[in-house]
């Protein structure tokens, strides 16, 4: 992972979630069949839910690769 550039493993991670959950709802399907004139109404209603989620995916994936995780680990308790 380090040879991609990839600083924040959790942060791609629920990136590339993100990603995945909204390519699923923007292309989340209804047919209504009217049979009396032979119609087909194709409705998605979940593509703006699944844009949005698609945008927070791809800058979750963004920060992962630009954000570094903290590698300095938190100073020890003060002793009273």
């Amino acid at each position: 992972m380090e040879t991609l550039g990839i600083k924040n493993k959790g942060l791609m991670l629920f990136g590339i979630i993100f990603l995945v959950i909204g390519l699923v709802a923007s292309f989340y399907e209804i047919a209504t069949w009217f049979d009396h004139e032979e119609i087909i109404k194709r409705e998605y209603p979940y593509q703006t839910i699944g844009i949005m989620l698609d945008l927070v995916g791809i800058v979750f994936i963004a920060l992962g690769f630009f954000y570094p995780m903290q590698k300095t680990p938190p100073p020890p308790p003060q002793k009273t």
